[in-house]
């Protein structure tokens, strides 16, 4: 078998890719969030051998919330993936290579994984961040917001309204959280279509939102912001939630939210038995300057990519 030669995507390797993470994933990696990208071709590297496209990987820019209240332009890299055959030949290494040197001009580079030692060799280092809370769940005395809060189904087009608020709620306070452009909201649309959308309005502008879904018995707390001047606004979401959750069984909760005394004073309150999660997947390499990331970093369910 000659060695892989790693290029650019194409149009017509779309099949070929799809069926590559449907094996390599766990669950399979469906295309829906990268399709949502126009560019993905140019984003994309891919390895072929003898037998077809063996790998891939994603490399994709995005503005980055730093702790100095500055913005990053971030190579952000997913979709690291190697056909069994292909493997043990440092193909993944030289896919991230690929990716770099197409991402030259950023700042640097992020990616999140569950097998770090994959990346040490690349000049990517770990870091932390605490960005849930997990543990029991139990139902509180019930509290009427029925018609001060609105659900719905996460579908496109639902985030068109949240997208000041969110902005708000991070700007200058959380690091890592993505300025989101056109493409990013659509992504976070794709990643969590079909959780519920809690939303707080009054007259016209929702002054609060938060998206929860359950899996069994576990109840998620995926994104939230409110206006910093809504007083009870983030209790309403969280009584509607608790709501849901204790007519559908809910025992146990996995809450994504920046580590800010309000946002963990609501927590306590709504699950008083869950502890801070220490998350350790994500890894940054310098590129053009080191990253800023002191403080408190955040990056919800619909940032992944």
């Amino acid at each position: 078998m000659s060695e892989a030669t790693i290029r650019a995507a194409r149009a017509e390797d779309q099949a070929a890719l799809t069926a590559l993470w449907a094996t390599v994933f766990t669950p399979p990696l469906a295309p829906d969030q990268w399709l949502v990208d126009d560019e993905r071709f140019a984003h994309t590297r891919v390895a072929e051998d003898d037998d077809g496209i063996c790998g891939s990987i994603y490399g994709l820019p995005k503005r980055l919330r730093e702790s100095d209240g500055g913005l990053a332009e971030v190579h952000a890299i997913g979709s690291v993936a190697v056909a069994e055959r292909a493997r043990g030949q440092g193909l993944a290494r030289r896919l991230v290579t690929a990716t770099l040197q197409a991402g030259h001009d950023a700042d640097w580079a992020l990616l999140f994984t569950g097998t770090p030692e994959v990346y040490r060799s690349s000049g990517f280092e770990t870091f932390s961040m605490a960005r849930t809370l997990a543990g029991p769940w139990r139902a509180a005395a019930p509290a009427g917001v029925e018609g001060r809060v609105v659900r719905e189904s996460v579908g496109l087009g639902s985030f068109r309204p949240l997208r000041e608020l969110y902005e708000t709620s991070r700007d200058g306070r959380v690091s890592l959280a993505p300025v989101r452009g056109d493409r990013d909201w659509a992504m976070a649309e794709v990643r969590m279509r079909g959780a519920t959308l809690y939303r707080r309005i009054e007259g016209s502008t929702v002054v609060g939102y938060a998206i929860a879904e359950r899996r069994g018995e576990v109840g998620m707390l995926l994104e939230s912001a409110v206006r910093p001047d809504a007083g009870g606004v983030r209790d309403d979401l969280l009584a509607a939630i608790a709501a849901d959750w204790a007519s559908a069984g809910v025992t146990s909760c996995e809450l994504a939210v920046p580590a800010l005394l309000e946002e963990d004073l609501a927590m306590h309150a709504f699950a008083p038995d869950a502890v801070r999660q220490d998350d350790r997947t994500g890894m940054i390499r310098p590129l053009r300057r080191e990253p800023r990331l002191h403080g408190i970093r955040h990056f919800t369910a619909g940032d992944y990519f």
